[in-house]
This record gives C-alpha cells, sequence and structure tokens, in this order.
C-alpha cells in the first residue's frame, strides 16, 4: 500500500473515532451568566434550570449584576477519576470560572452547590480580578444554598426553624472558621442560613453586607472584615458573641414564611413563562410563545423543561406577591394543558395573558399611588 493510501487510511479511521464520540450539548442559563456543557441533554437543561432558579433567588442577597463580562463555565466530565471530589471549581487565568461535574456525581445537592461556589468565586473575579486571596467561604456557600431552597421551597424553613430550636446556636468564631470537610453538619448548615439572614438585617444605609460580602470573597480574615463593616456592633469577642445569639434567636423565632415582593414575583413568574428553543429543524435559539411551547410538547426536552418549571411553579405559587398570585395559577394550568387540545391550550395561555397583565396593571397602579402619597408627605 502507498504512503498516501497509509495515510488517508488512517485519517479515515480518525475520523471514524471522532465522528462515534458523542459532542456535548451546550447550553445557556442567560448571557453573561452560566454556559453548561454535557452529553446527555436533558441534563444540561437540568442544569440550566437549577441556574435560572440560583441567579433569580441569589440576586438580591450577592447583589449580582444582570450578568458577568463572562460566564461561569460548567462542564459535566466523565468519570475519569481525575477529579476525587464530586466536582471542583478553578479560577483560571484572565479570569475565566470553569466549573467540573461529574457525570456519576450529577445529584442535586451536588449540583446546587457547584452552581453556588462557582457564583460566589465568578463574583469574587468581578469584585477583586484574579488573586491568590479569592475565596468562597464554607459557611457562605451553605448560607447561599439554604437561602435557595428555603426561598423556593417554605418547607424548609420549617425544618431548618425544627433543626436550630432543638440544637442551639453554636459559636460565631466555629462558623466563619468552618473548614471544608467530608460532611457538613446540620447544626452548621443551619447557623450558616441564620447568620446570612442576620447580617443582613443588620444591614441599612452603610451598607455593611455588601460590605463584608466582599471583604470575605477577597479573603479577608473573617473575625476581622465582620468588625470593620459591623462598626460599633460590639467592641470585645464577648459582645460580638452576644451580638450573634441575640440576632440568632431573633431569625429563628421570626414567625413570617419567606415571601416575595412585587418585583421579585413578576421577575421569577417572567421567567418561568419565557421559553428559549432552537427551531425543530435546528435554527438559531428564539424565544417561543407559550402556545407554541405548548405544541412540541412531545419533543423530550420540551417536555421534561414544561414539567421542571411546573414543579418549581407549584413551590412558588404560595411565595408571590399578591398582584401576581393569579398570574401564577394561571401559569400552572399552562403547564398542565401539554396535553390538552389546541383549544384548550389557547384558553389556558390567553387566560395567563390576561392575569399577567392585570398584574403589571396592579403593580403600576400600586406604585403611582406611593408616589403621591410621599410627594404630598414631603410637601407637607
Amino acid at each position: 500500500m502507498s504512503r498516501l493510501r497509509k495515510s488517508l487510511a488512517l485519517l479515515g479511521c480518525a475520523a471514524a473515532v471522532f465522528a462515534s464520540e458523542p459532542l456535548p450539548v451546550m447550553v445557556h442559563s442567560g448571557a453573561g451568566r452560566f454556559e453548561i456543557a454535557a452529553v446527555d441533554s436533558m441534563l444540561a437543561h437540568t442544569i440550566a434550570g437549577h441556574a435560572d432558579e440560583a441567579w433569580r433567588i441569589l440576586a438580591d442577597p450577592l447583589g449580582l449584576p444582570t450578568g458577568f463580562g463572562l460566564p461561569v463555565y460548567f462542564r459535566v466530565v466523565p468519570n475519569s477519576g481525575e477529579i476525587a471530589a464530586p466536582f471542583a471549581v478553578v479560577v483560571e487565568t484572565g479570569g475565566v470560572v470553569s466549573v467540573r461535574l461529574r457525570a456519576d456525581a450529577a445529584t442535586v445537592p451536588n449540583i446546587r452547590h457547584a452552581l453556588v461556589q462557582g457564583l460566589l468565586l465568578r463574583l469574587a473575579v468581578a469584585q477583586h480580578g484574579v488573586t491568590e486571596n479569592l475565596r468562597a467561604p464554607l459557611w457562605l456557600e451553605e448560607a447561599c444554598v439554604g437561602w435557595w431552597l428555603t426561598r423556593s421551597e417554605a418547607a424548609q424553613l420549617d425544618a431548618l426553624k425544627y433543626v436550630s430550636a432543638r440544637r442551639g446556636p453554636p459559636s460565631l468564631s466555629d462558623v466563619l472558621q468552618r473548614e471544608r470537610g467530608p460532611a457538613v453538619e446540620a447544626e452548621f448548615y443551619a447557623a450558616s442560613v441564620w447568620l446570612l439572614t442576620f447580617l443582613r438585617l443588620e444591614s441599612g444605609r452603610g451598607r455593611e453586607w455588601p460590605m463584608l460580602l466582599s471583604s470575605l470573597l477577597g479573603g479577608d480574615e473573617p473575625a476581622a472584615a465582620l468588625g470593620a463593616s459591623y462598626p460599633a456592633r460590639f467592641a470585645s469577642a464577648d459582645e460580638r458573641e452576644l451580638w450573634w445569639q441575640s440576632g440568632w434567636h431573633h431569625a429563628v423565632r421570626g414567625r413570617t414564611l419567606p415571601a416575595l415582593d412585587g418585583p421579585d414575583s413578576r421577575a421569577q413568574l417572567g421567567a418561568l413563562a419565557r421559553f428559549v428553543f432552537s427551531g425543530p429543524n435546528g435554527e438559531t435559539d428564539s424565544v417561543l410563545p407559550l402556545e407554541n411551547v405548548l405544541g412540541r410538547a412531545s419533543e423530550p426536552i420540551v417536555a421534561s423543561e414544561l414539567s421542571r418549571r411546573a414543579a418549581e411553579l407549584g413551590r412558588l405559587v404560595t411565595l408571590l406577591h399578591p398582584f401576581y398570585r393569579n398570574a401564577g395559577l394561571s401559569l400552572a394550568d399552562v403547564f398542565s394543558a401539554q396535553t390538552a387540545k389546541p383549544a384548550a391550550r389557547a384558553a389556558a395561555c390567553g387566560a395567563f395573558a390576561r392575569d399577567w397583565r392585570d398584574a403589571i396593571d396592579l403593580a403600576a397602579a400600586a406604585a403611582a399611588a406611593l408616589d403621591v402619597v410621599e410627594a404630598g408627605a414631603l410637601r407637607r
């Protein structure tokens, strides 16, 4: 066989090998947010759904922008043994933050922690650039995951209070200095959520919480950063502990359920009603009307996304602001109509559109009325 034929044969074999390897599916959760890549398309879309939810719920406590210059690159990798832990988050040269999750460890808890850790480090890069001191403290990661869960599932807050009431507050130093280990005790997880809740309640015009968050992500020593960010709260370690324990009891004994205000309700419900899919023949991604989405419910990825959003909406409806409650219920009817006849699907989508317009009008009217009252108060 000539050299040319041998070369062509080798190239043919190589092409056959590469062609047999499945290509990863790329899914974006939003511009400058998360870019997810996985061979399993269903898993990629599931992770993207969790990423959307995480961003919406954590945008307020973390002060997230609309998007970063570069997204967090989230990769589901084969079970090659390259990563010992379920996932790894790395800050690379140029400010790239990449998350690698083992395919065999792609459980919902691991996905949540990987997303939160990646988000915290991406926020750290945005605020401080790439340095050796960047940190995503364990207590803050646990607190963000807990904040996420208690805002998406109200029953999680009751469970958190039950655990806390039986154990009491741990030392603040123990919470702040906690290192990563094989497992996280329920006491530490609960205390982390209450600490985040308390620090945000204590933050006011001085922007104490945003200042502390930036200091912690930049790698500052936690106790020193706390004292510098919350001045005049305590003068000694004992007073700091008393301050924390008082805040812990106030947070745990509070009887209010987590609820969303008007803007948050609008943002979360609007995101659940917005679908971006490629066309049936692989055309460019575009926003699809709800009725069109229901018409494609026989496609596995579309059906899976509808089911996921229906489950998320079921947890969210009780938390919605009253202006948006009817729209939330109507959207639930839309998700339930995916197997109905076209006329019934159109009716459900029309009902949601009307309730959505009513909610926007109510919010605008309330804002205008408050502006009038405030203007009158200022004139007096």
